[in-house]
């Protein structure tokens, strides 16, 4: 009898104990739980996801980030359709260029860091097919950034075959798309 006692202290012991942390994990965030048996992506991942590449070079790859396409607001929330910003990055892949980037900016790279990348916020007008830098940085291998410029944003003629060309072009679509889709309406 004594043993029939034990065991069913032993059982309500387990079972409260179960259930007092069932409620700690509850009361943390009720609403945090997911099914998946897709193993969630990392922050590189999530990154490497937010580049469309648009071609390669010699020179590097270059990319844009598909959700910064945006028009340029000119006055009191009135945008400019023609006026296209998008931001932009370059992966360097040329090893002379990279030798002189990484001597340009030798003094600002951590140790066994070298050159890497270049974002850019670059605006485009279509109806004009011109193009300027507004804003650039340049990062190293281990994310430092090595140089920050902002620009006036002086507009010059897009270059044939140039990466500047290939965003004319998504810019010029992203602007014809906004057109069918009021048009539609």
């Amino acid at each position: 009898m004594k043993k029939i006692i034990m065991l069913l202290a032993l059982c309500m012991m387990c079972l409260f104990s179960f259930v007092v942390s069932a409620e700690e994990n509850k009361a943390a965030n009720p609403m945090n739980w997911e099914i998946s048996m897709m193993p969630k992506p990392t922050e590189e991942e999530i990154e490497a996801a937010r580049w469309s590449i648009v071609l390669e070079n010699n020179m590097g790859v270059y990319a844009y980030d598909m959700d910064s396409l945006h028009f340029e607001e000119v006055k009191n929330g009135v945008v400019d359709k023609n006026i296209v910003n998008v931001f932009v990055k370059t992966v360097f892949t040329d090893k002379d260029l990279l030798k002189k980037m990484n001597k340009t900016y030798a003094e600002k790279l951590a140790k066994k860091e070298k050159v890497q990348y270049c974002e850019m916020l670059m605006q485009f007008n279509v109806a004009s097919k011109t193009y300027g830098v507004k804003q650039m940085e340049v990062y190293g291998s281990k994310g430092t950034k090595l140089e920050s410029k902002i620009n006036n944003g002086e507009l010059v003629p897009v270059p044939e075959k140039t990466f500047a060309e290939a965003m004319l072009e998504i810019c010029t679509q992203a602007v014809k798309n906004t057109d069918d889709t009021v048009n539609n309406k």
